[in-house]
């Protein structure tokens, strides 16, 4: 794994019914729940309710920006082999960006541009921005706002991991009948045959 990159361990894995001890492999896709979810995570976003701040020459200032979706691709899975799961992702992101950065009580500067953002399994993000116009401490604001995305994404990797195993209903609960052996005496305590009958019916005698 990639020093910062984005990845879940293997885990131990509850396959489907078929799947004897989760040993066969078996994959199972969550893209369209993926797409879904980073929309909810990152689409129509402020920065500044999230508490995101640029550090720049021992200054904190406050990074007010409202992000827009504008692409997103990828495909999020899991699959499970000889009873282990792995968490697998890959995404290409482009958002915009428009707000502002504040510093001290006066100084305001307006912000707006695009962010690129790409991300898989294993690896660190690769990131690319295009700015309006340049600031003297744009790289500062970059890192924040990539921290910020990848945090976001770190949430996404946490659920996506917490998927894959099977939930049970009980209406489809399977019913385990009795395997019963020739000559082997079983207790029968309802119905017509049953022992409860046969005690009443010897009563009547």
């Amino acid at each position: 794994m990639a020093e910062g990159g984005l990845q879940v361990e293997k885990q131990n894995a509850q396959g489907s019914s078929w799947n004897a001890n989760s040993y066969h492999f078996e994959e199972r896709d969550y893209s369209t729940w993926g797409k879904k979810r980073l929309n909810e995570l990152l689409d129509k976003r402020e920065t500044k309710e999230a508490g995101v701040v640029v550090l720049h020459q021992g200054q904190e200032f406050t990074l007010g920006l409202k992000l827009e979706m504008k692409k997103l691709e990828g495909d999020a899975w899991v699959n499970i082999r000889k009873g282990k799961k792995m968490t697998c992702f890959n995404y290409e992101l482009d958002l915009a960006f428009k707000g502002h950065i504040l510093g001290g009580t006066d100084n305001r500067w307006d912000l707006e541009g695009k962010f690129f953002y790409e991300v898989a399994v294993g690896d660190d993000p690769e990131t690319r921005f295009e700015f309006k116009q340049r600031y003297p401490f744009q790289k500062a604001i970059e890192a924040s706002l990539s921290e910020f995305v990848t945090s976001q994404f770190k949430i996404f990797v946490t659920e996506l991991g917490e998927k894959g195993q099977p939930q049970v209903k009980d209406d489809f609960a399977t019913k385990v009948e009795p395997r019963v052996q020739k000559g082997q005496y079983v207790k029968y305590d309802q119905g017509p045959d049953g022992v409860a009958a046969l005690q009443e019916t010897a009563k009547k005698y």
